[in-house]
């Protein structure tokens, strides 16, 4: 993936960076709230603004984030670094072969909330449940590699152990949001 500063694409931030947006862009899409939430609000399936959050884990890291909870699938994935591309957006990256990566996704009109893992190409569903409403999601990694996340004041669940180095992105369908409340990593993982 190219980039411009290995320094600053290191420091995870709450913010939406390398913007993606499809069709033809109006007020309907963009990021918003001084770049921690992304949205695409124009009518389902409508024009869709995707993009990535700032930064990148090699190691220990926790974000926080909500999902917007309207018709089309808002989503947070982690990818590995290898697989994406900053000028696309597409959810299937974090399901890759040869490597790893997580993927929440909420919605209303299913009123659903999935979370899943991709392990080497195999996609495994580890939480299916009604869908969330303004809740906080907390998602993290500890200094072992082991990978947990919590919805709300519901219990924390374990993801599985995972040692890749993660992009974080939202791939859109619209309409949907997804809003970044904080993002840090492991000061020692940058080196």
């Amino acid at each position: 993936m190219a980039y411009a500063s290995s320094v600053e694409w290191n420091q995870l931030q709450p913010v939406w960076t390398m913007v993606v947006e499809s069709g033809t862009m109006d007020s309907n899409q963009g990021v918003v709230n001084y770049g921690s939430k992304i949205q695409s609000t124009g009518g389902n399936n409508g024009h869709q603004t995707s993009g990535y959050m700032k930064g990148t884990a090699r190691g220990s890291f926790k974000i926080q984030f909500k999902l917007g909870h309207a018709w089309g699938w808002s989503s947070f994935y982690a990818a590995n670094v290898s697989v994406v591309n900053n000028h696309e957006v597409v959810g299937a990256k974090y399901n890759q072969s040869g490597v790893n990566g997580i993927a929440f996704i909420n919605n209303s009109s299913n009123n659903n909330f999935i979370v899943s893992k991709g392990v080497n190409g195999t996609s495994t569903t580890i939480t299916s449940a009604t869908g969330l409403s303004n809740t906080m999601i907390t998602f993290w990694r500890d200094a072992s590699n082991v990978c947990y996340y919590k919805a709300g004041s519901n219990s924390t669940v374990t993801l599985g152990t995972f040692a890749d180095h993660w992009v974080f992105y939202h791939a859109a369908q619209s309409p949907c949001s997804c809003e970044l409340l904080a993002a840090n990593n492991d000061r020692d993982a940058l080196s």
